[in-house]
């Protein structure tokens, strides 16, 4: 019965900090995560993170994202947290809905797709129009040590 008392006890205690404690996904992605990068409309660093996508042999797109804000932007729609994607893949054009099953404020991601890089345009939508928009880059990191990741000079 102590133990149990004792368990309780630290957990109200413990318990409001636990969240803080683990490792943020944002940090840790999927090992086929793509890497995200959002800018806004003057080319700013707004949003971070990263993509899992999956294509399907008939083009439909799946996937998940976790992607954080850099610094206070304005109106970037519901790109933050953690969430599914669906989309579309023709030929090398993919688009991709950050939020699907949502008939407003929706983050729209179109661009090119090559398995890869998705690079494009975000906009953030809602039933009254487009709010606002920039640009993307999705990539698979560089491993370290591979030649693409050492400094020319």
């Amino acid at each position: 019965m102590n133990e149990l008392i004792c368990c309780v006890a630290l957990a109200a205690v413990f318990g409001p900090f636990g969240s803080r404690l683990k490792h943020s996904p944002i940090n840790h992605p999927p090992r086929d995560a793509l890497n995200y990068r959002g800018y806004d409309s003057g080319e700013k660093l707004v949003i971070r993170g990263w993509l899992r996508i999956d294509v399907r042999e008939s083009g439909d797109v799946s996937g998940e994202w976790c992607l954080d804000r850099v610094g206070d932007p304005d109106n970037i729609g519901p790109q933050v947290g953690v969430g599914s994607l669906r989309g579309r893949l023709e030929g090398t054009r993919l688009s991709c809905n950050l939020n699907p099953g949502f008939a407003d404020f929706n983050v729209l991601l179109h661009g090119s797709y090559d398995g890869t890089s998705y690079k494009g345009q975000w906009r953030y939508g809602t039933v009254k129009g487009p709010m606002s928009e920039g640009t993307f880059s999705a990539e698979h990191p560089v491993p370290a040590g591979d030649a693409r990741d050492t400094p020319r000079g």
